[in-house]
């Protein structure tokens, strides 16, 4: 029996003794964990792009609906198309809820396109939620002279991009189309960078999402100064009733399931992520407390004032997004490689 009760108490004091060196975060309350603490916002992009804009204005007005209201501060972590601070965010970020970030949704279908270069599963990661959809569209500075589809049957465009990024993969399927008059270059660093080559005259058009110019370049828009070439959508945006939709370009059955693959990621433009594997407390509170945000006044005041469409998805359904761009049919799969070579 004393044997018995050794072994029992040595237990006893191997259990407590565990308990005591095993990391605290994990055991915290929510509120407590995130009281006086500082949350990272993790943005791939330099400060003025499009997405820096989105994680500033989240990162101003999500602290206060999280638990212990943390303050949020953005870190700006460019290169590679967003590549760089994503890799950061699932292999080397904290995983106790102390950051989270923004992504390019390009990526998701770069993983399944190019699983080498992305190498991860976005599957893994812990949405939070999207911020808004956009439609894709490409579109020419208008003192190129080319102004129309027609115009690309007989004149010549470079068409700018970041590596991998939307003006890449928009401006490869335009390409597919056009081929011996739209040529890409890529190896600028932010839509900022685009944006200067086009007034200076580097390059003539870009492909992007039409928000991102709404709020970005509205005297653009105001100044007659682009012209909106296509549109990449099952229907045409509201707010571009006369511009043809990549659809009306009469392409084949299986050109239209590539880019049905390729834009999907649109329906999640501004999604919001944590690293894989947080605790799943701090992933419901700060669910929940992105939820919130986006029906927050303040916060669509805010965005009303910049020029940024909110129009959110629950982390449910920007997961499931992410599971269907990453399940990809094999068909659609082979064509939409062969539009991005």
């Amino acid at each position: 029996m004393g044997g018995v009760h050794r072994t029992s108490y040595l237990a006893l004091l191997f259990a407590a003794a565990s308990s005591i060196a095993a990391p605290p975060s994990f055991a915290q309350p929510v509120a407590e964990f995130y009281r006086g603490r500082t949350v990272e916002f993790v943005v791939g992009y330099l400060p003025g792009a499009g997405f820096d804009s989105f994680g500033r204005l989240l990162a101003q007005h999500m602290g206060k609906h999280i638990p212990g209201t943390p303050k949020i501060v953005v870190k700006n972590m460019p290169g590679a198309a967003n590549l760089n601070a994503v890799k950061h965010m699932y292999a080397a970020a904290a995983r106790d809820g102390s950051m989270i970030g923004i992504v390019n949704p390009n990526l998701f279908n770069l993983a399944v396109l190019e699983p080498h270069t992305v190498n991860m599963n976005f599957s893994r990661f812990t949405w939070l939620g999207n911020m808004s959809t956009d439609t894709k569209v490409c579109f020419t500075w208008k003192q190129s002279g080319v102004v129309s589809l027609d115009d690309l049957k007989t004149r010549r465009v470079h068409l700018a991009g970041t590596t991998k990024g939307s003006g890449y993969i928009y401006g490869s399927i335009l390409r597919s189309i056009y081929p011996s008059t739209v040529q890409i270059v890529l190896g600028y660093l932010s839509n900022a960078d685009i944006w200067l080559a086009l007034e200076r005259g580097e390059v003539e058009a870009f492909c992007t999402g039409w928000g991102a110019m709404a709020s970005r370049k509205p005297e653009w828009i105001a100044g007659d100064k682009i012209s909106v070439l296509v549109q990449f959508a099952k229907e045409p945006d509201l707010r571009l009733p006369k511009v043809p939709t990549i659809s009306d370009l009469g392409v084949s059955d299986d050109m239209k399931r590539a880019i049905g693959f390729l834009i999907r990621a649109d329906a999640v433009s501004r999604p919001v992520f944590a690293p894989p594997g947080i605790p799943a407390d701090r992933a419901r509170a700060l669910r929940s407390a992105f939820m919130t945000t986006m029906r927050d006044a303040e916060f669509l005041e805010a965005a009303r004032r910049a020029d940024m469409e909110i129009d959110p998805t629950d982390a449910e359904e920007t997961a499931q997004i992410v599971a269907e761009i990453t399940s990809v049919p094999p068909a659609a799969l082979a064509v939409a490689r062969k539009l991005m070579e």
